[in-house]
């Protein structure tokens, strides 16, 4: 019997088919759960899942009737995706994820069950949030599944030391592992910014350019006047650079990633302090040129812990790692067991 595995985020989804734990067909489409916000309702996303489901099925000659379950993670459990999923709370286990899976029955287009693998948060169910407290509020859909992907490829002295995890993305999360468990969540915007500022701004045009790679010292040097003169005048120098003709466009652009991606840093740098964190390891989750600024940020703000970036994709992804995982443990049969 197959497994069918969706991995949807804000803007795309991915739609794998496995078998005996072995992913057999990847189909993939851009849309997420941002498309169903700005619609005002689920329908949107739900049928496209419900399209790429049907073409995993038509590609391979399998009949629904062969599907022996559903399941989702990411965007999917938010009000814009399936179904609202309340979150997990810290610490998280493997065991502890594979026994929250929540079982929704889609009544429109599937007819059938899905499981939705939630997501996770740093407070606990009773805790409630004010501007006092907020700062202490953190969570994310998606990555915890990616994380336990990530540590299934980790050798174990790695694995069972005090890890930091970064995912880049829209928004970058960072999460605190120790003995291959969640205790910890910072959260943070990244990618979105930085394509707001790049597509809506005054600065669109300053720092245009045809290539995704970057210059090494235009990040470092972002990242030093992030720390020295703050975000605003940081980003507004980026506008004199162009103005004075003090560099080039693809200069211009390293130096805004170290600004932004560099925001993101002294976050974790503020929290390590705070919360007189121990850390063997840092670990980098992707397969873009944004991992590796990260780790040229990393390597530069802290010289003496291990810095590595951990590569996967396609059919390899950390997603799909997680949710092999996941079966591996009896999937959904978890939660009947709990």
């Amino acid at each position: 019997m197959y497994n069918v595995y969706f991995d949807s985020g804000t803007s795309n989804t991915r739609a794998y088919l496995l078998n005996n734990y072995q992913v057999i067909d990847e189909v993939k489409r851009n849309i997420g759960s941002k498309d169903s916000s700005i619609a005002g309702s689920n329908e949107i996303l739900v049928r496209a899942l419900k399209e790429l489901y049907e073409a995993l099925l038509k590609n391979n000659h399998v009949e629904d009737n062969q599907i022996l379950d559903i399941y989702g993670s990411g965007m999917l459990t938010s009000p814009f995706g399936i179904t609202e999923v309340p979150h997990l709370s810290t610490p998280l286990s493997l065991e502890k994820l594979c026994q929250g899976i929540f079982t929704y029955f889609e009544p429109n287009f599937f007819k059938r069950d899905i499981h939705l693998i939630r997501g996770v948060k740093s407070i606990g169910d009773n805790f409630s949030a004010d501007l006092g407290n907020i700062c202490s509020v953190n969570n994310m859909r998606g990555e915890e599944i990616e994380i336990f992907g990530m540590l299934s490829d980790t050798f174990d002295q790695l694995k069972f030391g005090s890890i930091a995890a970064f995912f880049p993305g829209s928004h970058t999360h960072i999460a605190f592992i120790k003995n291959v468990e969640i205790y910890d969540i910072l959260s943070t915007f990244s990618g979105e910014l930085f394509y707001s500022v790049t597509k809506d701004t005054i600065l669109s045009n300053s720092v245009a350019c045809d290539t995704d790679e970057f210059d090494k010292d235009g990040v470092l040097l972002g990242f030093k006047h992030l720390k020295e003169y703050g975000f605003n005048r940081a980003l507004y120098m980026v506008h004199t650079t162009k103005i004075f003709n003090a560099c080039d466009n693809f200069k211009r652009k390293s130096y805004l990633e170290g600004v932004i991606t560099g925001g993101v840093i002294v976050a974790f740098e503020n929290l390590m302090k705070s919360k007189r964190r121990e850390i063997d390891a840092i670990l980098i989750g992707g397969n873009s040129n944004s991992s590796k600024i990260y780790e040229v940020l990393l390597k530069e703000s802290q010289p003496e812990i291990r810095v590595e970036t951990i590569i996967s994709s396609g059919k390899q992804s950390f997603a799909v790692k997680g949710f092999v995982e996941i079966l591996k443990r009896g999937g959904v049969l978890c939660q009947k067991r709990s």
